[in-house]
């Protein structure tokens, strides 16, 4: 749908500009249609895909417009259809600081703002940009004999605009990366400076005709500005974005030794040339560089020390997942470590979604949530930073409807598993704070995952530790115990169970198998009961267990939720077979009647006289 939308727009805006070089006396209604469609392309963009911040977007829909109207008026005065310059200009100047404004709400979630050393190194190119614009655009115009002083401070102003917004998308693009709608935004910045540099020139010399091959910029730029929103890569610009690392790149460095060589450079070219005119400029450009590149290395110090604080939070955080010993002590070490973070006073919420092994059959709500409606990973690494209404409202809800939620997957590579998922840690707050320390939390993740293979490890060598001694205590018992997890699997049985039965149980045998049929419905309410009934007591029953003859036996059963017992994690299951037992208590009867009097002189007369 995308591409029908971006390919039905080009058609149109080749239509539209065909006829700017076509008809040239109908230029004001040919850019009025331009900049409608560009405009209106916006706003479809904005309708289709529903950026989590739209509002930069319609400063861009409303700076196409201004543009186009100023186009229209222009076109109309030359024409001979009405006589406004002025508003023209008003309007040309007016789409400046709507860009502009439009590009930095842009870029209020990048790196670029997020980090404002990388600001501050845009703006020294920027000064030593303005610096060339000025020298070599500006000054020209300002001599010129045939431009009046409001021609003059028009070319100046839009020199300087033309370089302002080309800087900003600069930025954007560099944090940004590889996003088509960024590159859309740049392309057409270019062609807007490149469309008032030909214009300024063109009205140097011999003058501008309208419908020229210096319309085509102009033309570009509207395309670009409009086909950037009707790419799904436009949703992208206005989330925020991961802090990058706080050391100087080395284009970074040469960029930034480049600027600051500019003013000295120029300084030496009229020197050279015999006469310094522009020694006021120059001097002014340079002591704002040098003012913003010590504020640079003031920023880098504290970013040093707040790098050196953070290291130290997370070390302490590490330390004390290590030391937890079960899924509660993780949680809460990991609410302390995010909280110790994220910045002092900023509201949060920290959500960890593990399914507990001591309650394999109750299931944690958050984690059966997530496991049906499984959350937006990233393609690699383990974290995403991803807007809240993208999640399930009930996980919305749980999360306090912050803006954004960093989402952590918790998972241990085992290369004999195909689902080595733990499940998942949530935060929830600010956009750009959660940016900032989206790599300490995933390491937090980390290091949180291995604490929950850890535990869930000792659990298990524990409970099988703990099975071993039972078969060993029960081994000549003549009561069956039977460990049941939560999905009513048998994960243990004692000897004794085979001589009532008369067959082996293998593991994880489904208990329903190994009962009549006739009572499933009464294991059910036995193990609810147990799960209501003090652990010492438990729950009593009686069910009937088929022979491998055909036969069905009666069992006395007692049982007894032991899940949330580390060394059990289970029901026990106790089986007494009531025929043995029916036994048992007849020879017991016999034995105590054989050692009254009575019997004892009768079993001695039987042995004198029998």
């Amino acid at each position: 749908m995308s591409s029908r939308l971006t390919a039905g727009y080009t058609a149109l805006m080749a239509l539209l500009g065909a006829s700017v070089f076509a008809a040239p006396g109908l230029g004001a209604l040919s850019w009025a249609a331009i900049g409608l469609c560009s405009a209106a392309a916006v706003v479809v963009g904005v309708r289709r895909f529903a950026p989590s911040r739209p509002l930069p977007w319609w400063v861009l829909a409303a700076a196409i417009l201004a543009m186009g109207a100023g186009d229209t008026i222009y076109g109309a005065e030359a024409a001979g259809w009405l006589h406004a310059p002025a508003l023209a200009d008003i309007c040309y100047l007016a789409m400046f600081p709507l860009m502009t404004t439009g590009l930095i709400q842009m870029a209020r979630s990048s790196a670029v703002l997020v980090d404002w050393s990388r600001m501050l190194d845009l703006l020294t190119f920027t000064c030593a940009a303005a610096l060339l614009s000025w020298m070599w655009l500006v000054t020209p115009g300002l001599g010129a004999d045939n431009l009046g002083h409001a021609a003059k401070s028009v070319t100046a102003a839009y020199a300087l605009g033309d370089l302002l917004i080309l800087v900003t998308t600069v930025g954007l693009a560099v944090a940004a990366g590889r996003n088509a709608s960024m590159t859309l935004l740049a392309l057409g910045a270019i062609a807007l400076l490149a469309a008032d540099v030909w214009y300024a020139l063109a009205t140097l010399g011999g003058g501008w005709h309208p419908g020229g091959p210096a319309e085509s910029p102009y033309l570009l730029l509207y395309y670009c500005w409009g086909a950037a929103a009707l790419r799904p890569s436009m949703v992208r610009l206005t989330q925020p974005v991961p802090a990058r690392s706080p050391q100087l790149p080395i284009r970074s460095a040469a960029l930034l030794g480049l600027s600051l060589s500019t003013p000295p450079a120029v300084l030496l070219v009229e020197a050279s040339a015999g006469q310094v005119r522009d020694g006021v400029i120059i001097g002014a450009a340079w002591m704002l560089m040098s003012a913003l590149v010590i504020t640079r290395l003031a920023m880098a110090l504290s970013r040093h020390r707040q790098t050196v604080d953070r290291q130290q939070q997370l070390r302490r955080g590490c330390g004390t997942l290590v030391a937890a010993s079960d899924i509660a002590k993780v949680d809460d070490a990991l609410r302390a470590a995010v909280g110790d973070l994220m910045p002092a006073g900023l509201a949060h919420t920290v959500l960890l979604a593990v399914q507990d092994p001591r309650s394999p059959g109750d299931p944690d709500p958050i984690a059966k949530l997530i496991k049906r409606y499984p959350l937006p990973h990233a393609d690699q690494g383990r974290t995403r930073l991803v807007n809240t209404r993208m999640l399930h409202p009930e996980l919305g809800d749980r999360l306090d409807w912050h803006p954004a939620t960093l989402v952590c997957r918790l998972a241990v590579d085992h290369r004999d598993q195909d689902d080595p998922e733990l499940g998942a840690l949530l935060v929830a707050g600010d956009g750009v704070a959660l940016a900032a320390i989206q790599d300490a939390v995933e390491v937090l993740a980390a290091q949180a995952s291995l604490a929950l293979e850890r535990i869930a490890l000792t659990d298990a060598i524990n409970r099988r530790s703990n099975e071993e001694y039972l078969r060993a205590a029960t081994r000549n018992s003549i009561d069956a115990v039977i460990i049941v997890d939560g999905d009513r699997c048998v994960r243990y049985t004692s000897p004794a169970l085979a001589d009532i039965i008369g067959s082996d149980v293998p593991i994880l045998t489904a208990l329903r198998d190994i009962v009549h049929p006739d009572d499933h419905e009464q294991i059910e309410r036995t193990l609810r009961a147990a799960h209501r009934t003090p652990q010492p007591d438990g729950a009593r029953a009686w069910w009937h267990l088929p022979r491998p003859n055909g036969g069905v036996m009666t069992v006395e059963v007692s049982c007894r939720d032991l899940r949330h017992d580390r060394r059990v994690r289970g029901y026990v299951i106790t089986m007494r077979d009531l025929a043995e037992q029916e036994a048992m208590q007849r020879e017991s009867i016999r034995r105590a009647l054989s050692a009254l009097p009575a019997a004892q002189n009768r079993e001695r007369s039987h042995r004198r006289f029998g």
